[in-house]
């Protein structure tokens, strides 16, 4: 039953990437990997905020808690295409390009999971 709620919730968080990732490019353009950003961006918050709900505030089936946190922002969140982006930054010679990749996903995905987490405790 664990592998179903893993793969229903990998399955859904991967179409919500893909969404967001091409809403993305089509508002902000494709010269900046701006949709990886997002998506990782939200997911850090998101995973952080939910997680110390269900851990420490609500009572929730752990099956549930692995279909959002491993299947859902599991797939949906994405360190292989953030570590791809920067790689093919540099490979074109984008080295501010590449530099603000890696400073903004980390810098801002660090912040939001501790605003998530914050947040989560006023509840």
């Amino acid at each position: 039953m664990k592998y179903l709620f893993v793969m229903c919730g990998g399955a859904l968080g991967a179409l919500g990437r893909f969404l967001i990732v091409n809403v993305s490019a089509k508002v902000f353009g494709s010269d900046f990997p701006y949709g990886t950003l997002v998506v990782n961006s939200v997911g850090s918050f998101t995973l952080a905020f939910f997680m110390t709900l269900f851990l420490e505030k609500l009572t929730l089936d752990p099956l549930w808690r692995l279909f959002f946190a491993v299947g859902f922002l599991g797939s949906f969140t994405t360190f292989s295409s953030f570590s791809y982006e920067s790689v093919s930054l540099l490979q074109e010679n984008e080295y501010l390009k590449c530099l603000l990749n890696i400073l903004l996903n980390n810098g801002i995905s660090i912040t939001l999971s501790v605003l998530g987490f914050i947040t989560a405790k006023w509840f």
